[in-house]
Order: structure tokens, then C-alpha cells, then sequence
């Protein structure tokens, strides 16, 4: 019989695997919440994506 093969030590074959998100939990007031979740039903987009975007901008303003 022999053994299954390995990559004897090796690191594993292809690029490694970063992580795609991270999660994360937070609370809005609820006005915002329901603005929040009005536009995304407008423009067919995840909160998640809408959040992202915003703070992403919101970030660069502030140069971070």
C-alpha cells in the first residue's frame, strides 16, 4: 500500500486564500437604518455593499 502524497513540507500549491471579509457588527439609529434600507431597495444593492462604499469614501476624505 502506499501513502497518500503530500506536499512533504511544502507550502500548499496555487496562491494562498486571502479573506474576503471581515465580520462585523454595529447599530445605526433607526431613521438611518430605514434610509439605509430604502435606498438599497431603490438601487437593488446589499447594505453591505452601500456601507463599504460610503466609508470607504468617507476614509479617503479624511486620508486613510
Amino acid at each position: 500500500m502506499s501513502e497518500p502524497r503530500t506536499n512533504r513540507g511544502r507550502p500548499p500549491y496555487g496562491k494562498p486564500k486571502k479573506p474576503r471579509a471581515v465580520k462585523s457588527g454595529f447599530s445605526l439609529p433607526p431613521d438611518v437604518f430605514a434610509r439605509l434600507t430604502k435606498y438599497c431597495d431603490d438601487e437593488e444593492r446589499d447594505k453591505s455593499w452601500v456601507i463599504k462604499k460610503a466609508l470607504d469614501v468617507w476614509l479617503k476624505d479624511r486620508g486613510y
